[in-house]
């Protein structure tokens, strides 16, 4: 089988897939059940295979579905290494560890968000504090979350988004978009306001699998943004920081900083990465997301504005549910062999440079 077989059409067919693949590889596996169904019916899980010694020292994580409907990719791509064999040499006091589907319920259901409509990358934070404020989100907020979808309000939407970026520039459109809120539950981009089931569960999955560990790396696999099959790493800290340095060492200058602007992803707060320095007090860390491209900017930005307006008007029962669902899937999923395989390939480089950064 080529890397590309190894892709799924479904939630539940990823799930089987990665399960007997893991199996098949000797990795011990465990979940951690979603309250939730899937649209079948079925059970929803975020689910653990580990390969490699129990009290490793050194550890390299990789995580996929922390964006729900992106993990059609980076499931795809833990399967086939796990078929390829890409843990059979590990080297010595090393452990692979591979979380599947860390938002199940927006896999399952084709959503970039989880149940409450919240975007998981915008969830880790301390919500004991006041919530970070994006002024132009709530400038833009109409032409973000249009009340229709016909032609007329998209154009008028895109027109508002358009002139926002001549006035400020098309970084500050960026961030407006994608940088999360905290005041508008029904909104795009909504980062929630308490650590929801899938942030409460990837902490204990840390703190279960690599709570042992000195030197942990972690590369969480994501996709929409970028030229089409290409890879960014993205560091959520400075560029002056010891960890950008070291992602820089390992990685090269596919490692970009979205501190300092240079990222293809805004700088956005309550990033998944921030709880494993979190939840690993002490230790080497060094967790970042890998980034690959779908399809223009402004495709992805209109499915995600049709997504959340069906979740606002009836959701699956809407007639337009379908179409929409099929909207979003393409947007964060190229279903071409081709893109398969060089996202497939543009990962197994990564994860084996993570292998021999670790043990240098």
């Amino acid at each position: 089988m080529s890397a590309a077989d190894h892709f799924s059409a479904s939630y539940s067919e990823a799930c089987r897939r990665f399960l007997d693949a893991a199996g098949a590889a000797g990795a011990a596996v465990h979940s951690h059940e979603h309250p939730l169904k899937g649209p079948d019916g079925g059970m929803l899980a975020t689910d653990i295979a580990r390969i490699g010694p129990a009290n490793a020292r050194r550890i390299l994580g990789i995580g996929s579905g922390t964006h729900g409907v992106e993990g059609y990719c980076g499931s795809g791509i833990q399967t086939a290494l796990l078929s390829e064999g890409f843990a059979r040499d590990l080297p010595p006091d090393t452990a692979l560890v591979l979380i599947h589907a860390i938002n199940p319920y927006g896999f399952a259901w084709d959503r970039r968000v989880n149940e409450d409509n919240v975007d998981l990358n915008r969830n880790f934070l301390d919500h004991t504090r006041p919530h970070p404020k994006n002024p132009g989100y709530e400038e833009l907020f109409d032409a973000i979350n249009p009340r229709d979808l016909t032609p007329e309000t998209m154009a008028e939407s895109r027109a508002r988004m358009k002139a926002y970026a001549a006035e400020h520039g098309a970084a500050a459109m960026q961030h407006a978009l994608t940088a999360g809120q905290y005041d508008h539950p029904g909104g795009v981009q909504y980062g929630g306001r308490e650590p929801v089931w899938s942030n409460r569960t990837l902490r204990a999955i840390i703190r279960e699998e690599m709570g042992k560990a000195e030197r942990i790396a972690f590369l969480d696999m994501h996709s929409g943004l970028g030229p089409r099959g290409e890879g960014e790493i993205i560091c959520t800290e400075p560029e002056s920081s010891s960890t950008f340095k070291r992602m820089r060492r390992w990685w090269g200058d596919r490692v970009r900083s979205t501190v300092g602007g240079g990222s293809l992803s805004s700088d956005v707060p309550g990033s998944i990465t921030v709880c494993f320095a979190e939840e690993l007090t002490g230790r080497e860390v060094t967790a970042g997301g890998l980034e690959f491209g779908t399809v223009p900017i402004g495709q992805v930005t209109v499915a995600l504005q049709a997504d959340n307006w069906l979740h606002q008007n009836g959701g699956a029962k809407n007639p337009q549910a379908a179409a929409i669902s099929k909207q979003i899937r393409d947007a964060f999923y190229v279903d071409e062999r081709d893109w398969k395989e060089a996202v497939t390939a543009g990962a197994r480089t990564a994860c084996g440079e993570a292998l021999q950064g670790l043990g240098a």
